[in-house]
């Protein structure tokens, strides 16, 4: 995935709504999409006529409503799906290949080590942008705009807390002074992911978001500097930027970028509406990245998933992406649906988890951690609630790539042994209610947990109940209660649950491990929800971010997954495959593991739908 579509990801994903993604790039090979796609069945009901021959706008189903279409301060993969067909990149993913490609760059950046002066031991990066690249009222995009969405994101009060440690390597950004779409960045370290994490960064126009130039009276190394932090923290005209920046009127109302789509309507539980520009400027550049054919993107919110399966079977639905499997199954059976949809499985970089507040007293001991992960039965969850369309994992590297720690055991299902693990770490049943319990700074504490949700995910509420029915028969009540999804980001971020269920997408290069495993993402702002962490963890992360050798970087990814599996700060779950479900009008669409599936703005009308809307 992308970096905004993994940090937006908060790189949090609900896989019945969502996606949050690390930026990626390296030099480790990726992995590539899942062959299987688009398997149809020989269908012999008859012949069905599509009510929607000729229409080249896409309906795609969403879960909830976004959390914001700020692309620097939303945290969803929602967001993140809803933001790439209205806002560029200098670099996008290729779905098929996985490979970085220019979108808003002519090509590809110029990379150098530097090996003396003020950057020595560091690198630079230079990037030319299109000429044909304009804003929306005629301007050009030029690198002061990519200075501008540095600065945005560097301000302190600017809640943009998750994608900082993907940009933290930019010191600073020169301009050519003879081309003022040319322009280079200096880093005094050599971060691993310097070109993905430069290059998959929106794009965000000054003019809109900070008329007043605010931002102009700071330069980056100002902004970069540890021991000016405090200090900018009070300056007025950083707060007054933030207050602005990070209002309701640039998540719900004003809306805009470079890309081919504008924002025109969000209403709230029911539709954000975009309309493909009538003068984009990519239009002029012949490039995959820019390649934009719906006339409109409609992202419809359904908070019930059966009752998006039905409006889809009625075509009221063009796109649905995380079907629950047994609604996929069904699907998949269905003959008169597969003669207008083609479904298909991809490989998902991601993983589903358990998250333990472990700043809570009763998850401080990673014995009670561990005994909980001897009572989330993953076999029961995988084979019933997901039909065999996902596969156990051990940590949070996917399995297809090459660092990832294939020789950590995976923790079975063993009530027993989790009985005896919470008797080790002092929880009894000394009141012979029922109940565990131990006393901790001179309280009687009870091992009663709550579990949290999103609203609508019926795969996560079940494995809520299978974990309350398993952990009750060793004396540990759970209540397993559902939230609304802003709600429950909120709730999340505030470090307010005991256990939580999410999931987390991956990219396609490199894994960052610093947005939510770095104790410096343990914060109000921060990815570090479980609150992992000690010195050691946080200096492989760092020596990580920065060792270009990869199998140096290997033997460290290696140690920090044990550090990991050892505190057991999350009961990793289940690595799932995707489930697609695309309009045939828009032909075989070839699905891909980049989240979400497919690029929107890609669809195009297969050739007798084209001819038959001329």
């Amino acid at each position: 995935m992308t970096l905004i579509q993994n940090v937006k990801t908060l790189g949090l994903l609900a896989f019945s709504s969502l996606i949050l993604a690390s930026c990626n790039g390296g030099d480790t090979p990726d992995p590539k999409p899942n062959p299987e796609n688009n398997d149809k069945p020989t269908n012999s009901a008859p012949a069905v006529k599509s009510k929607k021959e000729g229409d080249a706008a896409v309906t795609i189903w969403e879960l909830s409503d976004p959390e914001s279409l700020n692309p620097i301060t939303s945290t969803d993969a929602s967001s993140t799906n809803i933001n790439q067909s209205i806002f560029s990149r200098l670099l996008a993913y290729d779905t098929e290949t996985l490979e970085l490609i220019p979108q808003t760059a002519v090509a590809r950046p110029e990379v150098k080590e530097i090996n003396e002066g003020e950057y020595a031991g560091g690198m630079s990066i230079t990037y030319e942008i299109r000429p044909e690249a304009v804003w929306d009222n005629g301007e050009p995009v030029t690198g002061n705009d990519y200075i501008f969405s540095i600065k945005a994101l560097k301000n302190p009060q600017v809640n943009a807390a998750p994608l900082r440690p993907y940009l933290q390597f930019i010191h600073d950004i020169k301009i050519d002074e003879a081309n003022p779409k040319k322009f280079t960045i200096y880093s005094k370290e050599r971060y691993f992911q310097a070109e993905s994490a430069s290059g998959d960064y929106y794009l965000i126009p000054e003019y809109i978001y900070d008329p007043e130039q605010t931002m102009r009276q700071f330069d980056i190394p100002q902004l970069n500097d540890p021991k000016n932090q405090e200090r900018l923290k009070d300056d007025p005209a950083i707060n007054e930027f933030a207050e602005k920046f990070n209002s309701s009127k640039f998540e719900r109302e004003v809306v805009v970028g470079c890309g081919p789509y504008k924002f025109t309507t969000w209403n709230s539980n029911q539709s954000i509406i975009l309309e493909r520009k009538k003068d984009w400027w990519g239009d002029k550049v012949e490039a995959a990245a820019l390649a934009a054919h719906p006339t409109k993107i409609i992202h419809k919110i359904v908070t019930d998933a059966n009752t998006a399966v039905t409006a889809m079977k009625d075509e009221g639905l063009d796109v649905m992406r995380s079907i629950r499997p047994e609604l996929f199954k069904e699907l998949k059976g269905n003959e008169r649906f597969n003669q207008l949809y083609n479904l298909s499985t991809p490989e998902m970089l991601a993983y589903g988890y358990l998250g333990f507040n472990t700043s809570n007293v009763k998850f401080a001991d990673k014995r009670v951690r561990r005994a909980f992960a001897h009572l989330v039965n993953k076999d029961q969850i995988i084979e019933t609630l997901y039909y065999n369309m996902a596969k156990p994992i051990t940590g949070p590297i996917h399995t297809s790539k090459p660092y990832c720690h294939k020789g950590l055991e995976s923790i079975k299902f063993d009530p027993a042994k989790a009985q005896a693990l919470l008797k080790e770490a002092g929880w009894e049943d000394t009141d012979a209610d029922g109940i565990l319990d131990k006393e901790i700074d001179g309280k009687r504490v009870k091992m009663e947990i709550k579990y949290k949700f999103n609203q609508g995910n019926e795969i996560r509420k079940n494995i809520g109940l299978m974990l309350k029915d398993d952990a009750e028969r060793v004396g540990i009540k759970i209540s397993v209660e559902a939230r609304e999804w802003s709600v429950f980001l909120e709730e999340v971020k505030k470090r307010d649950f005991e256990i939580m269920c999410l999931s987390w997408i991956q990219g396609p290069g490199l894994d960052d491990m610093k947005q939510i495993w770095h104790t410096e993402s343990n914060s109000a702002s921060g990815s570090n929800y479980v609150g992992f962490g000690n010195a050691e963890s946080d200096k492989l992360i760092d020596e990580i971010r920065v060792t270009l050798d990869p199998e140096k970087r290997k033997e460290l990814y290696m140690k920090l997954q044990e550090m990991i599996y050892d505190e057991q700060p999350y009961v990793f779950i289940f690595a799932p495959t995707e489930r697609i479900s695309i309009h045939g009008r828009f032909g075989d669409v070839k699905t891909s593991s980049l989240r979400p599936g497919y690029k929107a703005y890609y669809l195009k009308l297969a050739s007798n739908d084209a001819k038959a809307a001329q």
